[in-house]
């Protein structure tokens, strides 16, 4: 897995839909279009890479590390933050890709953060709605933590990456473990890295 970090977007881009000539509907390639086109001028944080690197890494874990070979959570996978950082209509998705990729791309979005409430507690919430939201979501949702411990981390203050650390792990890898065991392997080993470099800065 450690390859694809050293790709770039376009390089990315190629691998995954190498990876995916197979797969007919959804259309992932047609998936990696929309995605580059909402967050067309995005930044990653943390990295000052295009915003588009973390979605395609997203899709590649997917299928190269939870052996994903259903074409719906790869595509749900690269367009899981489309709806939260873009002004893509729901409509485009369900049209383009089914009620079944528009339904996970759902469930992945962050809800509206409430007045006077702190990520920990949106994010808290959303995981609580996302026990009832099916194994594939579960899958999607913890590819993307991954690839977040790994990457953009080292772009959160101390405390927001303490409560980070406590998602991870007592909200999402219990999913994780019921739902994709090389992932959970994948996604706790991250968790424990990241909390290792966390106690060697302090």
């Amino acid at each position: 897995m450690q390859e694809i970090y050293s790709l770039s977007a376009d390089q990315l881009e190629q691998r995954l839909r190498d990876e995916t000539v197979a797969m007919t509907w959804p259309s992932v390639s047609k998936a990696i279009d929309l995605a580059k086109q909402a967050h067309a001028g995005q930044i990653r944080r943390g990295s000052g890479s295009p915003y588009i690197v973390h979605p395609l890494r997203v899709a590649l874990i997917l299928l190269d590390i939870a052996e994903q070979k259903n074409a719906a959570i790869i595509c749900a996978g690269i367009l899981h933050d489309v709806l939260e950082d873009s002004e893509t209509p729901q409509d485009d998705i369900e049209d383009d890709f089914g009620s079944q990729v528009l339904d996970m791309v759902l469930a992945l979005t962050h809800p509206d953060q409430k007045e006077g409430e702190s990520a920990f507690g949106r994010n808290k919430r959303m995981f609580e709605n996302m026990q009832w939201s099916g194994r594939d979501v579960h899958i999607i949702k913890s590819a993307d933590r991954l690839d977040n411990l790994i990457t953009a981390h080292q772009a959160m203050s101390d405390e927001r990456l303490k409560e980070y650390i406590e998602e991870s792990r007592e909200m999402l890898l219990p999913l994780t473990l019921a739902s994709n065991t090389a992932l959970y392997h994948a996604l706790s080993a991250a968790i424990d890295r990241v909390e290792a470099s966390e106690h060697e800065a302090q």
